[in-house]
């Protein structure tokens, strides 16, 4: 008798954690339909890509290059997201990207991108060289730390 309530509760533990992790991920027709806008969004603001990058570029490697450069990263990325957001209403109903993931993050073109640090940046700014004796310290200072 006893036996039969343990493997009772059991199977009810299991059934009941089952469901738990299995309600962590949203529905089917959430998540296609999250894709489905996501493209549409993509499809119609991709074009906003052209003076976001003139701002960004400008912002961190100058106002000259931002109005050389920023033109041509923004027309790849407008290209770039539009292409993204009619694959993704195209293919809304198949999970492909795994788990209906975007293609290339960020998501949206008003989502920040990653980080400066996570960027590459070329420096204007001249290297520094140092003094002998600031040479020494600066090997005594990494000594010390180590």
């Amino acid at each position: 008798m006893m036996s039969h309530r343990l493997l009772g509760l059991s199977a009810t533990v299991l059934l009941a954690c089952a469901t738990l992790a299995h309600a962590e991920e949203p529905p089917f027709w959430r998540q296609a339909g999250m894709k489905l806008v996501r493209g549409a969004i993509n499809v119609s603001t991709g074009w906003i890509e052209l003076p976001k990058q003139i701002y960004l570029i400008g912002q961190e490697e100058g106002w000259g290059v931002g109005v050389w450069r920023g033109p041509i990263d923004g027309l790849g990325m407008f290209i770039a997201r539009t292409v993204a957001g009619a694959y993704d209403v195209l293919t809304f109903p198949i999970p492909v990207p795994p788990r209906y993931q975007p293609l290339f993050e960020p998501s949206y073109v008003w989502q920040d991108d990653p980080p400066p640090s996570a960027r590459t940046v070329r420096s204007t700014a001249p290297e520094l060289t140092l003094l002998p004796s600031e040479q020494v310290r600066a090997q005594r200072l990494d000594a010390i730390q180590k």
